[in-house]
């Protein structure tokens, strides 16, 4: 049972993701009337951010029995270090299932919780996945991967995770990685070989934006990623804190595979 306080802050924290109007009459509408259709739709139309609140488990338990979770269409939990505990209630959690953006960011997730979550049936309408700086290595990351209920993610937020090159490898192999439209691999111990993997499958095929940031890359995965023919959509390349001479660059840019970069982010 939630308490007052607690459902305040959720109440004070939920705000209505507004629709993009149709034409000129949607901007008439008066605040009021377009908070209660929301209320009243099939569809969840809410962002509840609870980013670094301090929750505890049991309050996660809790609001998942809030009768109005299952309105939420953006869950952001970042920073409240609830672990594998808290994955695993949110997995259990049947009143998520319409949920299409979920943040856990820096929650001492570790591969446990990542299968836990990938075994969930809650994310078939899941679009953005959030799991920046956790704890999930290479066997976390192939259950994300193999994942079936994960298969419609667009946007995969790995950064500060120890992915390594089996992680790298795991992404490149699985079948439920092709929908990816961005993925952020910043800071995850990829090296070279991780490159290569990633490469070598299909999961970039789609990939409009890549960070690679911070990943001890050089002019050996400048060669490898101008290459790379699963590229050809790659609009936004992040390549910060890489080793890359101007000849690298240059190649980068003159790419054939590349021809849909408009964004080489490097250090100059």
């Amino acid at each position: 049972m939630l308490s007052p306080l607690f459902e305040s802050l959720i109440h004070n924290n939920m705000s209505l993701i507004a629709d993009e109007p149709d034409d000129d009459t949607a901007m008439v509408l008066k605040e009021a009337d377009i908070f209660t259709d929301a209320e009243e739709s099939e569809e969840p139309k809410f962002k509840l951010d609870l980013n670094d609140k301090d929750l505890i488990l049991e309050e996660l338990e809790d609001l998942m029995g809030y009768a109005r979770i299952g309105k939420v269409k953006v869950l952001q939990l970042d920073k409240n270090y609830l672990g594998d505990a808290g994955a695993t209630v949110l997995s259990t959690s049947p009143c998520l299932f319409k949920l299409a953006s979920l943040s856990l960011g820096y929650n001492k997730i570790t591969d446990r919780g990542a299968r836990v979550l990938a075994e969930s049936p809650n994310w078939k309408r899941l679009k953005t996945l959030y799991l920046q700086w956790n704890s999930i290595g290479w066997e976390g990351i192939k259950a994300l991967a193999d994942s079936k209920t994960l298969a419609g993610v667009e946007v995969l937020y790995l950064k500060g995770n120890p992915v390594g090159p089996r992680g790298a490898e795991a992404i490149a192999q699985a079948d439920g990685m092709k929908n990816l439209k961005e993925l952020y691999l910043a800071k995850t111990r990829l090296g070279v070989e991780g490159l290569q993997y990633l490469c070598e499958g299909d999961a970039l095929s789609n990939v409009r934006l890549l960070s690679l940031a911070h990943n001890g890359l050089n002019d050996e995965a400048a060669e490898i990623l101008a290459d790379c023919k699963a590229l050809s959509n790659l609009k936004t390349l992040d390549m910060y804190g890489s080793h890359l001479s101007e000849d690298a660059k240059a190649m980068l840019k003159a790419s054939p595979h590349l021809q849909q970069l408009s964004a080489l982010q490097v250090d100059w």
